[in-house]
């Protein structure tokens, strides 16, 4: 590690911290500065001063969006650091419906929102229909921000580098009671080749991609967590949870009937069937996960009995 890994910079005083009886501050980490997506780097265009609890979704909106490239035109939403709203289309706009609409449309009320394609006047007019917080983006029309100049307290934050975005790979740091817990950024990427089917039924290549789509949202949501997917759209999500099966039946009240059919990713592997088998009860197609329980089989048979197939990453994905 480098001697001036900890070296602060520029400090930033907040309105206040997490809740309002705390003071909060920003400071930059000089060496992370070079981070194109550091948020320092974004231009802040219109809208009311950062939070502090905006700072900690904007990066969860970056490390969501970072995970799914560029290659599709994506739309992220956060609320409290976890994705509810996600989805890659050939364009922005469709993109940003099946986000907002096709997700969770309760939770992305007064969420965070990173997309990775210039916004239109069209498109903006179409977002301010909703509430939310802050839209990051690479850029946005003069037009796009006559429209956006209608809700004044609306943050937009642009950077260039949200064309491409990629995940952090500086240090990721947690500061404990005593010290700090600082480990390598989680930026394996995953590709089709590597996911091992272990099951009798095997996938159709658009099946692989939906479950690659499953696995990038999982990975950014906070642990432990189960997310469901639909033609590249996160349909709903069981995050933040103890054990695993409450994981799924959380995710499956949330999805109601859009559950028959869905592709679903689990970030650590099922300790015991019994998650798995609310996930084949609610008519999944398809589970992903990282595999490595002595319980493994169970849940591989459990798929083959019903018919769905299973996927292993062989990696596992916590996010705390």
């Amino acid at each position: 590690m480098e001697d001036d890994f900890l070296k602060f910079g520029k400090s930033t005083k907040l309105r206040y911290g997490e809740n309002p009886h705390q003071e909060g501050w920003f400071y930059e980490i000089d060496s992370e500065s070079v981070d194109p997506l550091a948020i320092q780097n974004f231009k802040v265009l219109q809208g009311k001063e950062l939070s502090y609890n905006n700072y900690l979704d904007m990066d969860g909106a970056l490390f969501a969006l970072s995970h799914l490239g560029s290659v599709e035109a994506g739309c992220v939403i956060v609320k409290h650091t976890n994705p509810c709203g996600a989805a890659l289309r050939e364009n922005l706009t469709d993109a940003y419906k099946a986000a907002w609409y096709d997700g969770d449309p309760l939770a992305a009320f007064g969420g965070i929102m990173a997309v990775n394609r210039e916004v239109d006047a069209s498109l903006a007019e179409k977002m301010i229909e909703n509430f939310f917080e802050i839209l990051m983006a690479p850029s946005a029309t003069p037009e796009a921000l006559v429209v956006f100049a209608k809700k004044p307290n609306l943050r937009i934050l642009t950077n260039e580098a949200l064309k491409n975005p990629l995940p952090a790979t500086a240090k990721a740091m947690h500061k404990i009671r005593g010290g700090m817990l600082v480990e390598d950024a989680d930026t394996a990427l995953f590709s089709v080749e590597q996911l091992k089917t272990v099951t009798d039924k095997k996938l159709a290549p658009e099946e692989l991609n939906d479950l690659l789509f499953a696995w990038a949202i999982c990975r950014s949501s906070k642990s432990n967590t189960v997310v469901a997917v639909k033609n590249k759209t996160l349909i709903a999500s069981g995050v933040g949870q103890q054990d695993r099966k409450r994981c799924a039946e959380l995710c499956v009240t949330k999805a109601g009937e859009r559950m028959k059919g869905a592709l679903v990713a689990s970030d650590a592997f099922f300790p015991f069937r019994d998650a798995t088998d609310v996930l084949i009860n609610a008519g999944v197609s398809a589970i992903i996960q990282p595999g490595g329980s002595i319980r493994d089989q169970e849940s591989i048979q459990a798929c083959n009995d019903s018919g769905v197939a299973m996927a292993l990453t062989g990696v596992r994905a916590f996010r705390h």
